[in-house]
């Protein structure tokens, strides 16, 4: 009985021991795919790599003839995904002109698609799957193309007579996505911002050019008085592309009225015939009753 008991008693230290152990194992590790997890956004006609990360082998470098790679786009337009660039075994198949994966980064764990002059037409989900046999895993990367816009603002410096009327143009072009805010602002000469009159302003509707990219253009009409001479009017215009508001500033320099040329000339000619009228009756005065007689000799 005291044999049975202590046998017992072993199989259950035993059996702790093992459950210890066993609890101590760390389970296999899981092939994994690491993108990024914020959009990536990126300017037309860049070349640009998206970035494809693998975690969970065992092995110092990858065997790259064990390996699969497939990539595949789904943009806002398409129901189904395409492909864009397959590699398996070794072998790199490109189904987007000059796609490409390079074997060195691949052997590292890094299955990134290089993608030259990127287009709009290019931006939407990118999935990354890998096959390292006998493991399998996914992941997906956001890719936005966006272009930066041009803006100009004309004339820089504007000299107008007063209660006379002239245009600012601020002009906005080559921008994408089709989604930019232009405002107009008046800065005195005491530094202090304030808004225009909306009557004053009139902005177009954009305009797609041939590379997908839009133009648009505002325009200020001013009828300033002699008291906004010195006044700054500032076009300020707002993009996805810019990490703050761009500011455009335009110099208003205003005259007093010139006098009306009709004027001047009737006043001009008015002075001549003037002129000649006192300049005739003081020769005629001067030869009726100045002149001296000469003597009779």
């Amino acid at each position: 009985m005291g044999w049975g008991a202590g046998s017992a008693g072993r199989c259950c230290r035993l059996l702790g021991l093992l459950l210890c152990l066993s609890s101590g194992l760390q389970p296999a590790e899981t092939l994994q795919v690491l993108m990024g997890s914020t959009p990536q956004i990126v300017s037309l006609n860049d070349n640009i790599s998206i970035p494809c990360n693998l975690s969970g082998y065992n092995t110092a470098e990858l065997d790259i003839k064990n390996v699969g790679v497939t990539w595949y786009l789904k943009t806002p337009r398409a129901d189904q995904e395409e492909k864009v660039f397959t590699f398996h075994a070794g072998a790199h198949i490109s189904h987007r002109n000059g796609a490409s994966m390079s074997d060195n980064d691949l052997r590292r764990g890094n299955a990134a698609l290089s993608l030259p002059q990127i287009q709009f037409k290019e931006a939407g989900i990118y999935r990354c799957y890998v096959i390292v046999a006998p493991s399998d895993a996914h992941g997906t990367s956001v890719l936005e193309v966006v272009a930066q816009p041009e803006v100009s603002l004309s004339p820089k410096e504007v000299t107008i007579e007063s209660d006379k009327e002239k245009t600012l143009s601020c002009e906005v072009n080559k921008f994408y996505p089709n989604l930019v805010d232009i405002k107009w602002m008046k800065v005195s000469k005491n530094n202090q911002d304030s808004s225009v009159a909306a009557e004053d302003i009139r902005t177009g509707a954009s305009v797609e050019n041939e590379d997908g990219t839009f133009n648009v253009t505002s325009i200020l009409r001013l009828q300033p008085s002699l008291q906004d001479n010195g006044n700054v009017y500032r076009c300020i215009v707002s993009h996805k592309t810019f990490p703050a508001k761009l500011l455009l500033n335009s110099t208003l320099t205003v005259t007093a009225p010139k006098a009306d040329l009709n004027s001047i000339i009737g006043a001009v000619i008015g002075t001549i015939i003037a002129c000649i009228i006192v300049l005739g009756l003081g020769t005629f005065v001067y030869c009726k009753c100045l002149k001296k007689i000469p003597p009779v000799t």
